[in-house]
């Protein structure tokens, strides 16, 4: 089978990353690369092995020889350029949060699904294979009944002069730690329970530009509760727990990792699992190749009713500080 032929829009971090990727994926290669200067495109095809450069968005789309885009754009944008891809026919893999409220999301999930065009959030976590390991723990009964799920993303990037300007702290680019870090263990949890909570309360901390610095949210299930934690100015722990009747289980860096622990109720270690590959990034990549050869408009692990699911709480929960 030919290689699927990629085109990445936005040539930040994360496009490097992702860049980095494709190059250890067999199925895939970066094909184009686009940005808002030439100059950088140009430099990022260069560094990535990317045969065209664009110094706009618009001309990857539009590349008749580009299968798939990936966006990798501040928030805010990721929307108008996702209904962009899928008019012009092509799949979408996009950063996270795909959406930052429930219109965009109900529009672009709409589009997507009237023109038949895959369309899937980059959302790592649920492709790595200690996470699909856990889920089969899960499933074969070795927790018994779930009970409670912690994660907690945080790091701190305090506001000062040198932060100031950062995206994470521009209300404008839809900063704050929510959209940028929440999602992670909203998503987690929403995961490992293979559907939605019935009820989701959160508690909000602002920050001195008016964006969400803490978020505390609270995801309720008839057995069990997941909480959930993020915050762009305190530092945290990673690791996520996932406790039932007869013990629990630990994932190490929750949102990538790579090993697993499955512990009895009394503690000691009884089950684990390490994945082998150090770059998480070529999990995802290989779970959508496999989508767009079988002809799927949606995946499985990431469902866009989660995607829906997370922008409309997220909504609702920003509101508490734009009141």
């Amino acid at each position: 089978m030919k290689q699927i032929k990629f085109g990445i829009i936005g040539c930040g971090n994360i496009a490097a990353r992702f860049a980095k990727a494709l190059a250890e994926s067999p199925d895939a290669m970066l094909y184009a690369c686009g940005a808002r200067e030439s100059g950088r495109a140009q430099t990022f095809a260069g560094k990535y092995g990317a045969e065209k450069a664009y110094g706009n968005y618009q001309d990857v789309w539009e590349d008749c020889e580009v299968d798939a885009v990936y966006i990798a754009t501040v928030h805010n944008t990721h929307a108008e350029i996702a209904k962009s891809c899928i008019l012009a026919g092509k799949a979408v893999i996009c950063e996270k949060p795909f959406f930052v409220n429930a219109h965009e999301a109900k529009e672009v999930i709409s589009l997507a699904r009237e023109k038949s065009v895959l369309v899937m959030e980059a959302f790592w976590t649920r492709t790595m294979p200690a996470y699909q390991k856990v889920k089969e723990w899960i499933a074969d009964g070795r927790l018994g009944k779930l009970r409670l799920i912690r994660a907690a993303f945080c790091f701190s990037m305090p506001y000062n002069e040198d932060t100031r300007d950062h995206r994470l702290w521009n209300p404008a680019t839809a900063g704050g730690a929510l959209l940028d870090a929440g999602v992670y263990p909203y998503q987690y949890v929403t995961g490992i329970m293979g559907g939605l909570p019935e009820r989701v309360t959160a508690s909000v901390c602002s920050g001195p530009t008016g964006v969400d610095a803490t978020v505390a949210m609270t995801l309720e299930y008839p057995e069990l509760i997941g909480d959930c934690l993020t915050s762009i100015v305190a530092n945290m722990d990673d690791t996520a727990v996932i406790s039932g009747e007869k013990g629990y289980i630990l994932q190490y860096y929750f949102l990538g990792s790579r090993r697993a622990e499955r512990y009895d109720s009394q503690g000691k270690l009884v089950e684990s699992f390490i994945d082998p590959v150090e770059e998480g990034f070529v999990h995802e990549i290989a779970h959508f190749i496999q989508l767009y050869r079988e002809g799927k408009v949606e995946s499985p692990w990431i469902p866009l009713e989660d995607n829906l699911d997370f922008a409309k709480h997220a909504e609702e929960i920003l509101r508490q500080i734009q009141s």
